[in-house]
């Protein structure tokens, strides 16, 4: 499938769970890149901020079921995010998306937090 190909799948695709998000297919990084971007309040500031999902490497021999599922796993992908972003547990984000992989590496060297009942 080409470039442009591509495009005209990914053009056809909507998802709208209060701000509609924009996709976009474009050649970066060595290959085809599928993204989108949105406008929402940051999470801090809550002043409204375009935001940017993360990007989906696209591959020439998908498929359009394949590229419209890969448009599916972004939305999917960026509200599970959001969620991260937005839950709290005593006033924290306890499973914020930004953590270190380096701080969450040295916590797994802890005890086992499960507790037998």
């Amino acid at each position: 499938m080409t470039l442009e190909e591509m495009r005209e799948v990914v053009k056809q695709c909507e998802f709208d769970p209060h701000s509609t998000y924009h996709f976009h297919v474009r050649e970066a990084h060595g290959g085809i890149m599928l993204s989108a971007v949105y406008m929402d309040p940051d999470t801090f500031s809550r002043k409204p901020t375009l935001q940017y999902t993360r990007q989906w490497r696209l591959s020439p021999e998908m498929t359009q079921s394949e590229i419209v599922q890969t448009c599916f796993k972004l939305c999917i992908t960026s509200m599970e995010h959001r969620a991260r972003e937005a839950f709290k547990w005593r006033g924290r984000r306890v499973f914020g998306p930004h953590f270190d992989v380096e701080a969450l590496w040295g916590i797994c060297d802890q005890t086992d937090y499960r507790e037998d009942k």
